[in-house]
């Protein structure tokens, strides 16, 4: 195809008719408001199901900043699935009371924390000092590096708190149990007017989908925060039928079949009452129905997104990964393959593997220990899961899992991998 005609082309996908109105653009399709099924959208009040005694403790607790300061309050550390409405909650309750505060004399702002494993004090409290900043529409550069952690926070981060929002400071943290040095941030939040000498309220909430994690949390950090721990269950087939229901004007009336939102909630049940997936699930059944030229999203149409948002979130998981930490996970991918009847793996094993698949792709592989340290990334991140095992003679070993469907990591690696794409012809 030539440059003229492939851009001809492009440009006739994007242009309209003469005769086609906004209108009639508009109403294409299957979706009226696809922005209700992107997974980062904070629903209101009347689409929240199911979280009523969560979302009263957290605003009742919240409310004590206004009360009686940061002596009132207590801090949060959630617990509980992925997809169970921990986050959800969490920023609902906080956009609220941003909300009610903004017009008083003392209002109160929030921040949303979701680190990775490569994330550092000094980076989380630029990130916080960021968000409030931009907040409070303040002139103040927060530079990208260059600071130390206890430079952004009283320099960048406590003039704008103290100045603006005198009400006090929410810092929301997701994914505790991924944060390499999660107690020592949670360790200075809770000790901000001693540390740091901060007069305005300081609330932490923490939430991770690792219950074991709460043994990982220092004594001495448990000590000064003293959370209030709050446990979510997931949700029951009925309440995803009612989360889905309330986003059923995501799409054009008629557009979805009998049978679809159930069979959605369905699907999401078997993966532990999942609502964030049962969203995700529907939003990718609807752009089926929308590339195949359908006027209506079908229990069939969900049927074949499950495979595709399974691939999907692989693809997500492994996003940013280096192509080591790609061929580690690929060799384990095989070994399963390989071994049906076996679930555990050494790292010996993988290593042998992951050799094999570097010379293929024509990269130089990493040392034993080197690999075994992006494995270990890998359970941080909750892809694999790892333990020690006795060997006899030859002492303690250290092995590793793939906790997703090894077809669907397999799939989900080789479409965000060229080397491995080109590798095996896809």
């Amino acid at each position: 195809m030539s440059e003229d005609t492939r851009q001809s082309t492009v440009d006739e996908l994007l242009a309209l008719d003469d005769d086609e109105s906004s209108d009639e653009a508009e109403s294409a399709g299957v979706f009226a408001d696809k922005e209700l099924l992107e997974v980062d959208n904070i629903p209101g009040s009347d689409r929240i199901v199911g979280r009523d005694d969560h979302i009263t403790f957290l605003a009742k607790n919240l409310r004590e900043m206004r009360r009686s300061g940061a002596a009132g309050v207590d801090n949060v550390l959630e617990w509980g699935e992925t997809g169970t409405g921990k986050t959800l909650t969490a920023r609902h309750v906080c956009e609220r009371l941003e909300s009610v505060t903004a017009d008083t004399d003392d209002p109160i702002a929030s921040v949303y924390l979701n680190p990775d494993p490569q994330s550092s004090c000094t980076s989380a409290w630029r990130e916080i000092a960021t968000q409030v900043n931009t907040k409070a529409d303040t002139d103040i550069n927060v530079p990208f590096s260059g600071l130390s952690a206890e430079h952004y926070r009283k320099k960048k981060l406590w003039p704008t708190v103290e100045e603006h929002f005198s009400g006090g400071l929410v810092v929301v943290i997701d994914e505790i149990d991924k944060f390499p040095e999660i107690n020592e941030i949670l360790y200075t939040l809770s000790r901000t007017k001693s540390k740091d000498g901060v007069e305005v309220p300081v609330t932490t909430i923490g939430i991770s989908n690792d219950l074991d994690f709460r043994g990982d949390i220092e004594s001495r950090v448990q000590s000064t925060l003293q959370p209030e721990h709050r446990t979510f269950t997931p949700y029951t087939t009925d309440q995803l039928v009612a989360i889905l229901g309330n986003r059923r004007d995501a799409f054009r009336a008629g557009a979805l079949a009998d049978e679809t939102i159930e069979t959605t909630a369905e699907l999401a049940a078997e993966e532990h009452g999942d609502a964030r997936r049962a969203v995700q699930l529907l939003r990718k059944a609807g752009d089926l129905a929308e590339e195949q030229g359908d006027e209506q999203v079908t229990p069939q149409h969900v049927r074949d997104a499950d495979e595709l948002v399974e691939v999907e979130i692989a693809m997500n998981l492994v996003k940013g990964t280096p192509l080591a930490g790609k061929l580690l996970l690929f060799a384990i991918c095989r070994l399963s393959r390989n071994n049906p009847d076996k679930e555990w793996f050494r790292t010996s094993e993988i290593h042998d593997v992951y050799q094999t698949l570097s010379r293929d792709t024509e990269t130089e592989p990493k040392s034993y220990n080197r690999a075994l340290d992006a494995l270990n990334k890998h359970v941080t991140t909750g892809l694999l899961e790892s333990r020690k095992q006795a060997g006899g003679d030859n002492g303690m070993f250290r092995t590793f899992s793939l906790q997703g469907d090894v077809g669907h990591t397999r799939e989900g690696l080789i479409n965000s991998t060229p080397e491995l794409a080109t590798l095996y012809g896809q």
